[in-house]
């Protein structure tokens, strides 16, 4: 019997190439592959993290550059599509450069899932984690993060609250503290704007499809 193969809670494609972007020091791309699922390509901007990654990732093609300089066409694509997964990095690239991004990878498939996690604006814990980072270009809140995928290109998006995981003892011993407090923010936002805009987690998560019509692959 299969296994259920996830991430952020949105089903995972097997046949898919994977390729992860700021990956930090490789931990998602490592229980991706521990999942079965092939990855081709891992990228992280930062030196130091990019050291840690390359000792995990044995046999995966990883980069110390910006999307912005990669050259999609080295990349050794064994499906016709892919899924790219984004962990709180989608706010940290410009537009301009993962358009750029998006249009090279559309030379080499037939289509393209994304997939990512984002510090959600309208919670407390959000607005923390998303101003606590000045190296964030844009915060985003389920609206407006669902206009930038289409803006990008995609569609079929899809956006939601990430969900609380109990990981050990103290996330379990935080767990009703965290419940309680989202549930009073949650319901002090829906008597001020008027709308029930469910309960507002620390996160959202997203997942969104472009497909290549009359692909031409070089």
């Amino acid at each position: 019997m299969k296994t259920s193969k996830k991430l952020f809670k949105f089903q995972l494609k097997e046949k898919s190439d994977f390729i992860e972007i700021g990956g930090g020091e490789g931990d998602l791309t490592k229980s991706l592959i521990k999942k079965g699922l092939r990855v081709v390509l891992f990228i992280e901007p930062d030196k130091k993290k990019y050291k840690l990654a390359r000792e995990k990732l044995i046999n995966i093609n990883c980069l110390n550059v910006d999307i912005s300089k990669l050259d999609c066409s080295k990349i050794n694509s064994e499906s016709s599509e892919v899924t790219v997964v984004m962990q709180d990095v989608i706010e940290h690239i410009d537009s301009k450069s993962q358009k750029k991004f998006f249009a090279q990878l559309r030379t080499k498939y037939d289509c393209i899932n994304f997939i990512g996690r984002t510090p959600n604006l309208k919670s407390p814990f959000g607005l923390r984690n998303s101003f606590g980072d000045n190296s964030h270009i844009y915060r985003f809140t389920d609206t407006s993060l669902k206009d930038f995928l289409e803006n990008l290109g995609f569609s079929n998006v899809i956006v939601s609250n990430e969900s609380y995981k109990i990981t050990g003892v103290t996330s379990f011993i935080r767990y009703l503290p965290y419940l309680f407090t989202i549930y009073i923010c949650s319901i002090t936002f829906s008597i001020v704007y008027g709308k029930w805009e469910g309960f507002l987690t620390p996160n959202i998560v997203f997942y969104s499809e472009k497909f290549i019509i009359n692909n031409s692959k070089k």
